[in-house]
């Protein structure tokens, strides 16, 4: 099997979840191809990116793409002006992206017909799907999108959704809440659920409940996140627990703004804000931590988390986490069983669940110890990469 990935912007800190896709595949054998619509971020940048031998193709944003774009309409010729006419009905319409994601969608088809992939597959149902799909009309070869979270639900995002996915041979999700939420918006898409996969980390079995071992959370800081939430509720348990620190692992728009709250709530020495850090940061803050903290919203745009990964690594270590009942995270936290559950927009039931599992560090482990055991069946990579890998298979015959 040979698959081509389109992604808006490769290697992203945000999205360890593509680079161990990525290397799990190649792992079980499959030659993986990367075209990337954007230059990688500036920063630090996982370690695992490194294990992935694939290496990115960044495709032009101007001049560069005419001569290939030539090419591929002198061999699909009709095909190719399929789609210049698709894309002047969408600028006059008023779609100033429709002549790029033409461009980019010819560059795409171009190496398709050279390097001849068995699929094509792109992560968000945003502008990599848009280009991976104008490729994959132009070459006949197959193409998926992996949708997540932004993609599906931001208001933005919601109505173009049935477009930017036409064509596409399979949708795949991370959750089963989004796989009844895309069956009822997309009748007669195939969507099949393909959970990220999360390796196992060395166990917590130090920090994990104890009161003096800070409180963990890491994400990027906007609305969705709860992050506000998560420093309301600090300031709240921090009247009967001395011990209380929080860890901030992340940035973001809100990160000043938060920072401004903790001060005005008296937490400032209790709230740490380490901006972004790669993975190896990130596993030292998960072997100090008593818990993980992420108490996710659905934010006023409709936007929501899927399934926050980061949940799931934190599991994968046999951390205790505490986070919502929104979206499909009971899918993974399953209240009292692996971790603990509150309302959304609630610091009061969130304090309580911190304060609980900081006072009974034996409960707290049991609680990370079974989600430790679900994320070793359910999320594992090996079996993430091959039902991908059955799913290409079957849309490729």
């Amino acid at each position: 099997m040979k698959v081509l990935y389109v992604l808006k912007r490769y290697p992203r800190l945000s999205e360890t979840f593509v680079v161990r896709e990525l290397a799990t595949l190649e792992e079980l054998g499959t030659e993986v191809l990367v075209d990337s619509l954007m230059a990688p971020e500036d920063g630090p940048r996982h370690a695992e990116v490194e294990q992935v031998r694939a290496s990115a193709r960044y495709l032009p944003r101007h001049r560069g793409w005419v001569r290939p774009a030539v090419r591929v309409g002198l061999r699909r010729p009709r095909a190719v002006v399929r789609e210049v006419r698709r894309a002047r009905v969408r600028w006059l319409s008023g779609d100033r992206s429709a002549r790029r994601r033409l461009a980019h969608g010819l560059l795409v088809a171009e190496r398709v017909l050279a390097e001849r992939p068995d699929v094509l597959h792109a992560h968000f149902a945003t502008a990599a799907a848009e280009v991976a799909t104008v490729a994959s009309r132009v070459t006949g070869v197959p193409v998926t999108v992996t949708a997540h979270a932004k993609d599906v639900f931001h208001a933005e995002n919601v109505d173009a959704l049935g477009g930017r996915l036409e064509g596409v041979a399979a949708v795949v999700t991370v959750s089963e809440y989004n796989v009844d939420h895309l069956g009822r918006s997309l009748p007669g898409q195939r969507i099949r659920l393909v959970r990220n996969g999360v390796p196992l980390g060395r166990p917590n079995l130090v920090h994990a409940g104890r009161r003096d071992a800070p409180v963990l959370c890491v994400c990027r800081l906007v609305p969705k996140k709860g992050v506000d939430v998560l420093v309301r509720a600090v300031a709240l348990a921090a009247v009967d627990d001395p011990w209380l620190r929080l860890d901030v692992i992340g940035d973001g728009p809100l990160r000043t703004s938060l920072v401004d709250l903790a001060a005005e709530l008296g937490v400032a020495d209790r709230v740490t804000f380490h901006g972004a850090m790669d993975s190896a940061g990130v596993e030292a803050a998960y072997a100090r931590a008593s818990l993980v903290a992420l108490p996710c919203r659905v934010d006023e745009h409709g936007d929501r988390d899927g399934l926050p990964t980061v949940l799931v690594e934190a599991l994968a270590r046999g951390v205790p986490v505490v986070s919502t009942d929104v979206v499909g995270i009971p899918e993974l936290v399953r209240d009292g069983a692996t971790g603990r559950l509150v309302p959304q927009d609630d610091p009061e039931a969130l304090a309580r669940a911190i304060a609980d599992l900081r006072s009974d560090p034996v409960a707290a482990r049991a609680l990370g110890a079974a989600g430790r055991e679900l994320v070793a069946t359910d999320y594992a990579p090996d079996r993430s990469g091959r039902e991908l890998l059955g799913l290409w298979a079957e849309v490729a015959r």
